[in-house]
Order: structure tokens, then C-alpha cells, then sequence
């Protein structure tokens, strides 16, 4: 029996994974309300990948019970994500939903999708997904095209926005300070984190199959996250390894994730170059799940070389979830999801230093590689699944409806 009419709209969706957190997000929160039984209805655009428009995928199709309606995008404002999906807005004024929940920030989907939840008089969710915040401040953005596009946008929607948005949901208490910073009442915030399919992370045929593929041996450090220049400090964990090396001969370097600054990636490559490390740091930049699972799964210890622009971090969860210890530095939500000598290491915020000894603490000590790994695993699984976070949005519908 149908519990809840949900109209989900996300600019990007399923099969367009290589967005990250808002597509991971919300398809499996989707998948597990649908086989709650609720009635599902995602509204999203028709890009498949980075600056990708797919004109074969289906306007309309369900999946694992999720019901996804799929508008075209007619032009996009340069340099940005700011799709225009204009046959959007009379379909979700038609459509006949309990609640409107929108997905990520400072898009055309979710303008529309607040205006008119006003004209509809349902209630209104926001996921900012990290988008809420003065986005302008962040390394990734100053003095960009897109950086100009954002104060216009603020300047002239935002606060309408958030006015129409019954709840904010944020990912982690470190976005709620950046949230509640731009003016937002607290009691319109609920910090509900990301999840992570555990399960996924237990099939060790996946490990098999990419040490077959890749042929790596000895010691592996990983990163997954994507590649683009100052997103995460890449560089320092390259010019780390010449010293991880002459203690650990037999280690590698993993980059694994999709390449959004072909710039940027080949300035990585040709720093390999330079420090001949061409036979102990490796690129694997169009990746499968296949290939992300099995690399956590055959890693002795994954690094997260973020800086203050993160607003969550599903890749500890996922290094949580595979029993692969983490070492991180202990700024913004990190401190949130590794507990320190627990299930990983910290160190000290840009500390190339620093962040070599932990490495080399894990790769040179068996036993503490598999009690932080155990322990990532204890914490993931118990309170970052899916099953989890589904049930605190689930409640959190409840109490407004």
C-alpha cells in the first residue's frame, strides 16, 4: 500500500553517477522508498556524465520501483550547472504529490521546484548537498566565471529559495555552521548524513578480479575522489612518495576517479614524470564501480587529502565499509566520520609531513592496519547505511506532512 506521493527533482540522476554525492544520495534513498512502497517520481535532466547530454536514454522509465521522468535540457548557462529544463515546470504542476524534496543547490531544478511549491502549498524539502554556502569563498571557484554566476544568483534568488524550504537537510554538523553562517534559522536545519551501500563493499571477488586486471603488488595507498585542481590536495600526496618509497620499496599509489580538468590531470602526470614514479603512481580515470570497490577492498590504507572546501566525505564511508583504514586531515566534517586511533589516522591540516609518518604507520604495522580497518567497518556499518539515513528522511516526512 502507497504510504507517500514523493517528488524527488535532481538535476542529475541515474545512470549519471560520475556527479557524486547528489546522485548516489538520492537514488538510494530513492530505492529504499520505493520498496517501502512509497510512490516515487524523480524529475531530473537528461545529462548521463560530466557536460554530457544523452538524447538515447528514455524520457520515462522505471527503475528498482523508482519512477524517473527525464526533461531535455534546452541551453545552459556557461560554465555551470545551471541546466534549463523548461518542460519541467507545467509537469510538477500537474503532478500530484504528498511532498516536493529537491536536490542540491543554485540549479534551474530546484528555482522552479521552490516557486512552485509556494503555488502548490506542499511541503518542501532542500538537500543542498554543500551548494548552500557562500560557494565563492572556496578555492575551487575564486575568480571564476561560475563564481560571478553564483552572487547573481544569490543576489536575486536565493533567499527565496530558502523561504519556500520548510527543511534544509545537510550532511554533517561542520555543513550546518557553514549553513547556519548565511542566515538560516537553525530550527529549519536537519543534519542528516550520506550513506553507504555496506554490502557492496563485502564482495571480495571484486578484490580478485582488480589485482588481476591491474597486476599491482605489495602495498597500495588510494585515493578515490575526482580529479580537478583544487578539489583535493593530489600533489602533495604524489610528492610524498620518493620518502614512502625508501622505507617501503614495494608500495603504489592509486588515483582512481573520474578526470573533470584534463589540465589539471596532466600536470599530475607529468609530475609523476618528473620524480620517476612512473612504475609507483597509477590513474585509473574512467572507473567502473567494479574497479572503485575493488580498489578500497585491495588498498592497505586510503588517503583523503580534502581541504576546508568539504562539506561531507563519502569516500570514508566507503573506505569504512570496506575494512580499509583511513588517513585524513583533521579539518572540517572529517573529525565527524574517522574517529582518531580508531578507525583511522589524523593529521595535522597541510602537513605534507605529518601526513607521510601516518601513511607510513599503517603500511609498516599489519596489526594496526586491520584494528582501524575493523573498527572503520564497526562504525560505518552501524550508523552511515543506506537503510539508516532513508529512515531519518522517512521520519523526517512524518513530522511534516
Amino acid at each position: 500500500m502507497t504510504k507517500l506521493k514523493i517528488l524527488r527533482i535532481v538535476p542529475f540522476f541515474y545512470p549519471a553517477f560520475g556527479y557524486g554525492g547528489p546522485v548516489i544520495h538520492s537514488y538510494n534513498i530513492s530505492k529504499i522508498q520505493a520498496q517501502l512502497g512509497y510512490d516515487v517520481n524523480v524529475f531530473t535532466t537528461n545529462i548521463i556524465k560530466h557536460n554530457l547530454i544523452s538524447n538515447t536514454l528514455p524520457r520515462y522509465e522505471i527503475v528498482q520501483g523508482i519512477k524517473i521522468h527525464r526533461f531535455p535540457i534546452r541551453f545552459k548557462i556557461k560554465n555551470s550547472h545551471y541546466w534549463i529544463t523548461p518542460s519541467m515546470i507545467p509537469n510538477i504542476l500537474k503532478s500530484n504529490s504528498d511532498l516536493i524534496h529537491a536536490h542540491t543547490f543554485r540549479t534551474f531544478q530546484t528555482d522552479i521546484a521552490s516557486f512552485l511549491s509556494k503555488i502548490k502549498r506542499k511541503p518542501f524539502i532542500i538537500t543542498a548537498h554543500g551548494n548552500m554556502r557562500d560557494l565563492t569563498e572556496l578555492a575551487i571557484l575564486k575568480g571564476t566565471s561560475s563564481s560571478k554566476l553564483i552572487k547573481i544568483h544569490d543576489k536575486f534568488v536565493k533567499s527565496l529559495c530558502i523561504s519556500a524550504a520548510d527543511k534544509i537537510i545537510v550532511h554533517s554538523k561542520y555543513e550546518a555552521y557553514w549553513t547556519k553562517r548565511i542566515g538560516i534559522n537553525e530550527d529549519k536545519i536537519e543534519v542528516i548524513p550520506h550513506g553507504v551501500d555496506v554490502e557492496k563493499f563485502s564482495d571480495h571477488t571484486l578484490k580478485e578480479k582488480f589485482l588481476n586486471r591491474f597486476q599491482f603488488q605489495g602495498k597500495l595507498i588510494l585515493y578515490v575522489g575526482r580529479i580537478l585542481r583544487n578539489y583535493r590536495n593530489l600533489h602533495d600526496l604524489i610528492k610524498m612518495m620518493p620518502s614512502i618509497i625508501e622505507e617501503v620499496s614495494d608500495v603504489k599509489l592509486l588515483l582512481i576517479g573520474e578526470s573533470f580538468d584534463l589540465d589539471y590531470e596532466m600536470e599530475l602526470r607529468k609530475l609523476v614524470s618528473s620524480q620517476n614514479l612512473s612504475n609507483y603512481v597509477h590513474f585509473i580515470t574512467n572507473p567502473t564501480w567494479e574497479d572503485i570497490i575493488g580498489g578500497y577492498l585491495s588498498a592497505n590504507v586510503f588517503v583523503f587529502p580534502t581541504n576546508r572546501s568539504e562539506s561531507f566525505g563519502i569516500p570514508l564511508l566507503e573506505a569504512g565499509a570496506a575494512h580499509c583504514p583511513v588517513v585524513a586531515p583533521k579539518i572540517g566534517p572529517v573529525p565527524e566520520l574517522v574517529k582518531n586511533n580508531y578507525s583511522g589516522l589524523l593529521t595535522k591540516p597541510a602537513d605534507q609531513n605529518d601526513l607521510k609518518k601516518k601513511v607510513l604507520r599503517i603500511l609498516t604495522d599489519n596489526k594496526l592496519e586491520r584494528t582501524l580497518g575493523d573498527n572503520g567497518y564497526k562504525r560505518i556499518s552501524s550508523a552511515y547505511t543506506w537503510k539508516v539515513v532513508a529512515e531519518s528522511i522517512n521520519n523526517l516526512y512524518s513530522e511534516l506532512i
